[in-house]
């Protein structure tokens, strides 16, 4: 399973969740919000894993920090695992929130990282090794 095909059942597990707990969950990953779920009044960050999320860093943009910091009650962080099980018996989703997603947060170091665009054209120029 690609990264793509990971986020995208992690996304459909945790909208599955939220509407059998009674909520109305709406997928606004492509609206620059910094969170990935719109679950009133959940305010839900997906972190997906195709194997054990367990002892396994993952990384926070600073803005999703900000949202986090600045609306703990709303923000939360599901991190879903074992999504590589064929059969999803071992499909886990943990909830992190409020203060212990702030101690968290507290305790990492925050690292820049660069994501420049490979543009099309720079692709097709770039030396190619075979």
């Amino acid at each position: 399973m690609g990264n793509k095909e990971t986020e995208r059942a992690a996304i459909t597990h945790v909208m599955a969740l939220e509407r059998a707990a009674g909520r109305d969950p709406k997928d606004v990953r492509t609206s620059g919000l910094p969170y990935d779920v719109e679950s009133p009044p959940r305010l839900i960050e997906v972190k997906a894993f195709s194997r054990s999320a367990r002892s396994v860093p993952f990384p926070l943009e600073h803005r999703q920090v900000l949202a986090a910091k600045a609306n703990p009650e709303h923000y939360y962080l599901y991190v879903v695992d074992n999504l590589a099980d064929h059969d999803g018996a071992e499909v886990g989703v943990r909830i992190l929130h409020g203060e212990v997603l702030l101690a968290m947060i507290e305790r990492t170091q925050p690292q820049v990282t660069y994501w420049p665009t490979f543009k099309a054209s720079e692709y097709d120029q770039a030396e190619r090794l075979q």
